[in-house]
């Protein structure tokens, strides 16, 4: 399992949801198979678009080798645990994200995670634990 966070944040955080839900890839071939498994991807992307902070979302990958063969529950077992991280401390009403998994051909399975770089209940910017 790898984890990387990317360097995007600045930019529409909607063209972002908008790639999370697309049928292709960035290479432009068909995903295997896509699947939201927390949060509302545009819910998100319109929270963040809404910020007026320079660095309004944060995004990353959690992505498994087509050796790795993760399970459903394992792919859970690791969302939960990336939260709970992320997030320790706050309780889930105070932010918003999104993790979006795609399927790829051969078993290898990846999580793509947006994050509106906000607390919800006070209106400040939130750097949460995902640089």
């Amino acid at each position: 399992m790898h984890l990387k966070f990317l360097a995007h944040g600045t930019g529409s955080a909607r063209k972002a949801a908008k790639y999370l839900l697309g049928e292709l890839d960035a290479a432009g071939k068909p995903r295997e198979g896509v699947e939201v498994l927390r949060g509302d991807p545009h819910q998100v992307a319109a929270v963040a678009d809404a910020l007026p902070f320079e660095h309004r979302y944060t995004s990353g990958v959690i992505a498994w080798a087509p050796d790795d063969e993760p399970t459903d529950k394992q792919i859970e077992a690791v969302v939960d645990a990336f939260e709970k991280t992320a997030w320790a401390g706050l309780e889930f009403d105070r932010y918003a994200w999104t993790a979006v998994l795609h399927r790829e051909r051969g078993g290898g399975a990846h999580v793509h995670v947006l994050a509106a770089r906000c607390d919800l209940e006070t209106g400040r910017s939130l750097n949460s634990k995902c640089p």
